[in-house]
Order: structure tokens, then C-alpha cells, then sequence
């Protein structure tokens, strides 16, 4: 593990077992994070980008375990501590701001306590210097007139509040990583750029790091540093944002890259769509997961999961033609 890398994930494999069947869904997954990076980790739907960082936060459902791999956070073995050890990390060291801010809050439950409950259990400090601190961070995520809205419901406030609602329980303890999973997709255009600019200014004023989930190219374009592209449970290719951007090497990479719409086109331009569907994980392919779907692919390429072409120091591929 190199000394700057706060988090690192060694051939991580998780499996769903649904009655006599075996899902996939991660399938060896090796990339680190250092401080102070943000990462995203972009892909379709299914690709296994919210279950490869459940797994890091070992929040899986009951019919999905960990079968092999480790993760390492300030080079501990995570996968290694146990339920009560793990439960003082979670929140505190590592925080996770979930997809859907409409159910992420409980609904009976005032927006205050949501953030006091995180400070009394990881920084045993009494309710009444909690509510002072939840105040303070509500004001911090842009939520105006936090003395009298942390006394509302959830339902007093709109999506996108509710979204830094999240982003504020999350970082009411200074975390050093943040996974936001998918944080902007139930907002509009003009909140989720809110939202971005929120998550950067944050990420520089507490020096923290961020992974960043979604499948959206614009959103990791104006926000990470690196890029991974997963898709049937590997990562395709990882790089700098402007490694993946200007100089892709894998062919489902480029695809992505060529189904965005392109503001500058004829409005009677076609969107590029990549043909065809995703690998099913039940059985996953013996070769390439993309092999199915890519133009380019050769025999070979349906018989085993290539080796990774590296191109620069962080740039790789898993690919048998890139080269």
C-alpha cells in the first residue's frame, strides 16, 4: 500500500446468493484513494458501483457476503474488524451519503435529531453542544435559517435540502472519505450543480477525500480527479479525468464517451447509443464483459478476462487491444 493512500481495495470479489444461484455482482476489484482525492467511479446501471462500496462499508443486505479480498483504511483491514469495531468507523472515519434523499430520512424523525444522533454516538458529547454543532453544519451545507430549520420535519423541506440534510449528517464528524452515491441524480440541473460546488468546497476546506458514484460523465468531468470505469463487475479502465476524457483506451469507455449528447450538434444529430445490453452476473462471460457489445472484439477477447495495458503511472486499461 503506498503511504499516501488512505483507502486501497485488493482483489475485492462479493457475491449475491438468491436460493441455489451465485450473482457477481464485484469481481475482483483492485484501486486505492489517497488524501485530500476525489475519485469517481462511473458505469451503467448494475455495473456493481453501489455494491463495491457497501461492501466497503460493510452494509450489504443479508444474502451478500464478502467471499475473498481486503480493504485497507490507514492500513487496517477493515474486512477484519468486528460489528462493534466497524460501527465506530462508519460515520466517524468513513461517511456515505445515499442515493435517494426522499427515503433516506426518516419521516417522523426532526431534521436536528438526524445529525445529533451521529455526534452523541461517535463524539460523546452531550445533546445540547450537538444541537450547537448540527446548527453550525447545517449553515455550512447552505441551509438558511439553520437555528429554526432544524426543528422541521424532512418533509418541510424540498429534494434538494434534503440532499444537503444528508451531506450534513455525513460530514457532521469530519470524516477523512466520503462515499456519495449517486448524490444528485433525484435533483434538478441547478441543484445538482449547487451540490457539486458544495461537495468541492467542503472536500477542500476539510481536506477530505471523496468517491464519487454515478453514471453521470458531466457530474465526475467537473468534480474528480480520477476516474474508474466499471462495468459486469470489473473496472474497465481507470485514469486522471483527462486521461479518460481525451485519451480512452478501452472501447466501452469510448462508448460511454460517445452516447453523451453533444450541445453543439445539429438538433436533428442521433445520439450514439451502445447496442445491446449488459452481461447478466448470475452467469457472467468467461472473457471481456464487454465483448458482446464491442465492435472491436476478437475471438480471443470472449475467452478470458484481459490483463490490464498500464500507459502512464495512473493510467490503466483492461483491454487486449489497447495497446
Amino acid at each position: 500500500m503506498s503511504k499516501e493512500a488512505l483507502l486501497k481495495i485488493k482483489d475485492l470479489k462479493t457475491n449475491f446468493y438468491i436460493k441455489n444461484n451465485k450473482i457477481e455482482a464485484v469481481r475482483g476489484i483492485n484501486f486505492e484513494i489517497k488524501s485530500g482525492e476525489i475519485l469517481g467511479i462511473v458505469g451503467e446501471s448494475g455495473s456493481g458501483k453501489s455494491v463495491l462500496m457497501k461492501s466497503v462499508m460493510r452494509i450489504l443486505p443479508p444474502n451478500a457476503q464478502i467471499d475473498s479480498g481486503e480493504v485497507y483504511f490507514n492500513d487496517n483491514n477493515i474486512l477484519k474488524l468486528s460489528a462493534k469495531d466497524m460501527r465506530k468507523i462508519k460515520g466517524k472515519e468513513i461517511a456515505m451519503i445515499f442515493q435517494d434523499p426522499m427515503t433516506a430520512l426518516n419521516p417522523l424523525k426532526k431534521i436536528g435529531d438526524h445529525i445529533i444522533e451521529v455526534l452523541v454516538r461517535h463524539k460523546r458529547i452531550n445533546k445540547r453542544d450537538a444541537r450547537k454543532v448540527a446548527i453550525d453544519v447545517l449553515k455550512d451545507v447552505g441551509i438558511p435559517m439553520p437555528e429554526k430549520r432544524i426543528d422541521q420535519y424532512p418533509h418541510e423541506f424540498s429534494g434538494g435540502m434534503r440532499q444537503r440534510v444528508l451531506i450534513a449528517m455525513a460530514l457532521a464528524c469530519n470524516p477523512k472519505l466520503l462515499i456519495a452515491d449517486e448524490p444528485t441524480t433525484a435533483l434538478d440541473v441547478t441543484i445538482q450543480a449547487q451540490i457539486l460546488e458544495l461537495l468541492k468546497s467542503l472536500k477542500t476546506k476539510n481536506n477530505m477525500s471523496i468517491i464519487l458514484i454515478t453514471h453521470d460523465l458531466g457530474v465526475v468531468a467537473s468534480l474528480c480527479n480520477r476516474i474508474a470505469v466499471m462495468y459486469g463487475g470489473l473496472i474497465m479502465e481507470e485514469g486522471t479525468t483527462e486521461e479518460i476524457f481525451y485519451s480512452s483506451k478501452h472501447p466501452y469507455t469510448k462508448a460511454l464517451l460517445n452516447s453523451i449528447p453533444n450541445v453543439q450538434d445539429d438538433e436533428k444529430a442521433r445520439l450514439n447509443p451502445i447496442k445491446g445490453s449488459a452481461p447478466s452476473l448470475l452467469n457472467p462471460p468467461t472473457g471481456c464483459p464487454f465483448a458482446e457489445r464491442c465492435e472491436f472484439a476478437k475471438s480471443e477477447c470472449f475467452n478470458k478476462i484481459p490483463e490490464y495495458s498500464s500507459f502512464s503511472k495512473t493510467h490503466r486499461s483492461m483491454c487486449l487491444l489497447a495497446k
